[in-house]
């Protein structure tokens, strides 16, 4: 009896699986955090990418694009959404979308400073190397 449950749930989990690996279109997307910096990212025109880079802004610091190719991804929205309760010294997230609008390569960089600091390097850098097909 557990081999036949075993197989049912087999033969269930893989039907699931193709329709969980694509998105509408079949186009590529994906999600990506600090811990994604400095990765590879293969994908195609027409998909979406969505970006959440903690930080605390009542610092001072915020993430700010420093550079891509626009004819290859597109800065699509940008919202940060602070921590609750909202405190002097509490942090949030900042949320990027960009749309994947044509083919070839390009490394998303976003850093994490204070915008009057000239000569000081950031205090974070997220770097995504991408590759539209």
């Amino acid at each position: 009896m557990n081999r036949r449950m075993l197989i049912i749930a087999l033969a269930a989990g893989l039907a699931a699986f193709p329709s969980a690996c694509s998105t509408a279109g079949g186009q590529a997307g994906g999600s990506f955090t600090e811990a994604d910096s400095g990765k590879n990212f293969t994908t195609s025109p027409g998909a979406a990418l969505n970006i959440r880079l903690k930080g605390n802004y009542t610092t001072g610091y915020s993430w700010n694009i420093v550079s891509c190719d626009k004819s290859i991804i597109q800065p699509a929205g940008s919202q940060y959404i602070p921590s609750q309760p909202q405190r002097v010294g509490s942090g949030g997230v900042q949320h990027y979308t960009f749309n994947i609008v044509g083919k070839g390569q390009t490394t998303l960089k976003i850093t994490y400073h204070r915008v009057w600091e000239k000569d000081v390097p950031p205090a974070q850098v997220f770097d995504l190397h991408i590759v539209s097909k």
